[in-house]
């Protein structure tokens, strides 16, 4: 059971794995700082390097929530954009339009109406009446199938329909659950280096002269 535990505490602690990194970055940086060289212009490097580092983290985490909602990205819609420039030449396709015509075909059930003789004996008479009562009852039967069939087909293709839209909802679901806990989540790490990368970079000159 022990290592259950030990399991689930590394779990635990998994969950602000991302505060982690970056706090990892900006111990880095201060420790090049104070071991290596507390001069202004390391001060500065090493802002500089946090806040391009945060730049691009912020720009990964914006590329990431627009992935999951289906978006392109940036580059892509960069490059689209410089190609509609009107100065650049494109060379032009003509491709004729294709014309599909089609053909349905309709189903005519024919019936037939028992109508008995009037001039023939009361028997014959009798005769094509029962063969009428008889066809009758088996179309009768053969349109309650029919009815049973399509039922069962629609029920079945609600049932689908219910089906694929609740899978639906737990995507979407899923999908905002994801663009709150990760691009976002990156995000904020981008813009917590960046914060520490300004403040190095724009008192330098402080930092350096307090730490001397």
């Amino acid at each position: 059971m022990a290592w259950h535990r030990t399991i689930r505490f590394f779990s635990w602690l998994g969950e602000w794995r991302l505060l982690y990194l970056a706090a990892l970055y900006v111990l880095l940086g201060f420790t090049l700082i104070l071991c290596v060289d507390a001069s202004e212009r390391t001060i500065r490097l090493v802002g500089l390097a946090l806040q391009i580092i945060g730049i691009g983290t912020v720009i990964w985490g914006i590329s990431t929530t627009r992935k999951q909602f289906g978006h392109p990205p940036i580059l892509n819609l960069l490059t689209s954009w410089l190609r509609r420039c009107p100065l650049i030449r494109r060379p032009v396709y003509l491709q004729p339009d294709g014309i599909s015509v089609s053909a349905s075909l309709v189903g005519v059930r024919l019936t037939t109406v028992f109508t008995p003789n009037p001039n023939a004996p009361l028997e014959e008479r009798l005769k094509h009446i029962e063969q009428g009562l008889e066809t009758l009852q088996k179309r009768i039967d053969s349109a309650e199938s029919q009815i049973d069939n399509a039922s069962s087909i629609a029920n079945d293709k609600v049932l689908v329909e219910t089906r694929a839209r609740e899978a639906a909802d737990n995507e979407i679901m899923s999908t905002l659950e994801a663009s709150s806990t990760g691009g976002v989540s990156i995000s904020a790490i981008g813009a917590l280096w960046l914060f520490v990368g300004v403040i190095l970079s724009t008192a330098s000159q402080e930092l350096a002269a307090w730490l001397a």
